[in-house]
């Protein structure tokens, strides 16, 4: 990055550092929305479906606990795309809002991996992991407090490979561990990084563990299974493939969010498998041990959120919301060309999507265009206030990399910044801004 906009005033911490105590627009061709209102295959006025598909796809353990999409505590980030709803959004109090930036600290660790950076009120976590002459894997689970540029608090190591980012729930600090065949989550300490528990995870891991109150949400390709984030105790679980009219064995959960009491789940193909140009989403009632309602899309589903009373689905050809209550299809914006399926980000009536050349801004309760800019986003957005931050390219044939701060309202940039570190993901919290890179660094950055 140019030295004269952010200054290297960090400091290198390694993953063999040692342990200190203490850590607790303009418009594009887009399709006018249609509204298809569609009519979900499982509604209350078909009790018996319901019930048979619910027998057939729920499973119900011994352990108790209920979803939770309370607002994440203002500067916090506990896990990827924030908040159970999958919004991907924050308050301003979360990050820098005014520009340019300055790069405050930098964490190093030497050429290990690092992963996704979580965080609550005080402190960050981060996982680095490298392996050893002999291939032996070794992991360090960091603690760092911001207020003091990034100084470790502690560390815990692990001698196995981090398949996911870290999550906070509760009073600990949970990372899964091993393969995507035989995961298990250890779970640290917040306060001093000694080691709770550990417990193995069910199933093929697929993605990232979520955080909904004191619950687990893991994510296998063939169910959505909650946890006891303190014991691993099944609480309860949802296969789409065990519903009783799903007679093809294609849907791949993909996709999640929290919405009430509720789970929003959305599958299609895996990606890199045989396509077909369909995908479903269900809403999950665990109080009733079922299918709420089910509808199916027009291809597999990309990202899922909830917010503004309304489902938010993306899928390759565009983005549809849905009555969180009874399915029923409010909306539809075609894409102009497939859209990324790990972009979605919504807060305050606007939702920002992301294609190969455009982002774009569109109102969640209409699916009417708000505004768009050329720009090729890499990853995911996030918002922080009225900021949106975004990775990616002004032009899809270029190397230039660029780290973009719009106004969420209107689309109009406030802010760009030329990248020559290779920053691969984006979150805000403790008012920074935090950046891995793929040769093992963590940036902080806040407002000149």
């Amino acid at each position: 990055m140019p030295r004269d906009t952010f200054t290297r005033r960090g400091w290198l911490a390694t993953i063999a550092a040692g342990v200190t105590a203490g850590c607790g627009g303009r418009s594009v061709s887009t399709s006018t929305p249609t509204d298809r209102r569609s009519t979900p295959t499982s509604t209350a006025a078909a009790a018996d479906e319901v019930t048979a598909e619910a027998s057939a796809s729920f499973e119900r353990g011994p352990g108790n606990c209920a979803l939770d999409s309370a607002p994440i505590a203002d500067g916090t980030w506990p896990m990827p795309h924030h908040d159970p709803a999958g919004t991907n959004a924050a308050s301003e109090a979360n990050g820098p809002t005014s520009f340019p930036l300055n790069e405050r600290w930098t964490m190093s660790a030497l050429e290990s991996q690092v992963t996704f950076p979580v965080s609550d009120e005080k402190y960050v976590y981060a996982v680095a992991a490298n392996a050893d002459a002999e291939g032996v894997p070794n992991s360090a689970l960091l603690c760092h407090d911001p207020r003091r540029n990034g100084e470790i608090q502690w560390r815990h190591t692990v001698d196995a490979t981090p398949i996911g980012p870290p999550v906070v729930a509760d009073d600990a600090v949970y990372v899964p561990f091993g393969t995507r065949e035989d995961a298990r989550v250890v779970a640290v300490d917040r306060d001093d990084g000694t080691a709770l528990t550990e417990y193995a995870l069910p199933g093929r891991f697929v993605g990232g563990l979520a955080t909904a109150g004191t619950s687990l949400v893991v994510p296998t390709d063939r169910s959505y299974r909650v946890v006891d984030a303190r014991t691993g105790g099944h609480c309860w679980s949802f296969s789409p493939n065990d519903v009783s009219e799903a007679t093809r064995r294609d849907r791949t959960i993909r996709a999640a969010a929290v919405g009430g009491e509720m789970a929003y789940v959305g599958t299609g193909y895996p990606d890199g498998a045989p396509t077909a140009d369909t995908g479903h989403l269900y809403a999950v009632d665990p109080s009733v041990s079922g299918i709420q309602w089910h509808v199916e899309l027009g291809g597999p589903v990309g990202r899922l959120a909830v917010a503004d009373g309304v489902v938010l689905a993306t899928t390759g050809h565009g983005v549809s919301g849905f009555d969180p209550e009874d399915g029923t299809r409010l909306w539809t914006a075609a894409a102009d060309s497939a859209v990324r399926p790990a972009t979605l980000a919504v807060t305050d009536g606007i939702a920002v999507y992301g294609t190969r050349r455009t982002l774009h801004g569109i109102d969640t309760g209409t699916g009417e265009m708000r505004w768009s800019f050329t720009f090729g986003v890499r990853g995911d957005v996030i918002l922080v206030g009225d900021v949106l931050f975004a990775i990616g390219r002004t032009d899809p044939t270029a190397q230039r990399i660029l780290l973009v701060a719009a106004d969420v309202e209107s689309g109009r940039r406030r802010w760009q910044q030329e990248i020559y570190d290779p920053i691969v993901d984006v979150m805000a919290a403790n008012g920074y801004l935090y950046a891995t890179t793929t040769d093992g660094r963590l940036f902080a950055f806040t407002s000149i």
